[in-house]
């Protein structure tokens, strides 16, 4: 009998692998211009931290990302010297990644069970899956096992209290159709219920950053013709705001950068 929590997988497997061709059209279009959609400033706000966060020169190193996608992030990885390799659900996305990262070792496995040996990796990426798995908990404990001591893990997930108001919307979306929202349920964390969880599977050190701020996605769907503009002029507060500790539950993407 599948499981509810196996359903969740197998649907954003599914939807994901109908979407590969415009995660991949996004993807090109944020080195671009990075203000033209939410998408591209929520990526190019993630960029920045990981520019912060991760070794500017990678070589000797070996990173996993936990649900490639189209391989935006392993192409990055590579620019920087990481031995890079990728994991995904989708064939469709891993395709589009195959032809990003020609020659890059790429699996088709589910995010919580990996094909590679225990202590493999010295970094860990695993972006936009936490937010559906009805439980972050086989996930993160999988990332665990797959770092070496001293290995370094980051893991994004979507904030309950994002002011955006996204898990509302979102669950009113699986039951009514709303535009062209995606019908498919997500499921949001706190900064405290990600510490804990990661705490649980063996991590010493847990941080937790808030990416951006602010209901830019509001901006987006009411007046389009006025984004770039808006988040180019927002961008320098948001830098200084969206990680502070009173507000980065408010953001709209979390960041845990976690030490095994």
């Amino acid at each position: 009998m599948t499981s509810h929590r196996d359903r969740h997988k197998r649907q954003a497997v599914e939807s994901h692998s109908a979407q590969a061709d415009l995660f991949a059209a996004r993807y090109r279009d944020l080195a671009g211009d990075p203000y033209s959609s939410c998408f591209n400033y929520s990526r190019h706000r993630l960029e920045v931290l990981l520019d912060r966060l991760l070794p500017r020169d990678g070589r000797g190193l070996r990173l996993l990302d936990v649900g490639c996608g189209t391989g935006h992030h392993l192409a990055w990885a590579r620019r920087r010297g990481f031995e890079a390799s990728g994991v995904d659900g989708s064939p469709e996305m891993l395709a589009r990644a195959a032809v990003l990262n020609p020659g890059l070792e790429l699996q088709l496995a589910d995010v919580e069970a990996t094909p590679f040996s225990s202590e493999s990796f010295d970094v860990v990426l695993c972006f936009e899956v936490l937010r559906y798995l009805p439980s972050s908990a086989g996930c993160v404990a999988e990332i665990a096992r797959l770092l070496r001591l001293g290995g370094t893990c980051l893991v994004t997930a979507s904030p309950l209290l994002n002011l955006n108001a996204y898990p509302i919307v979102n669950r009113l979306a699986t039951r009514l159709r709303i535009g062209n929202l995606v019908r498919l349920k997500q499921f949001f964390h706190t900064s405290r219920g990600l510490r804990r969880d990661f705490t649980t599977s063996g991590f010493g050190r847990v941080d937790v950053h808030g990416v951006y701020l602010g209901p830019i996605n509001w901006v987006e769907r009411l007046a389009p013709w006025a984004l770039s503009r808006v988040l180019r002029a927002w961008e320098a507060v948001d830098a200084r705001a969206a990680d502070q500790p009173l507000l980065r539950d408010f953001s709209g993407m979390l960041l845990v950068h976690a030490f095994r």
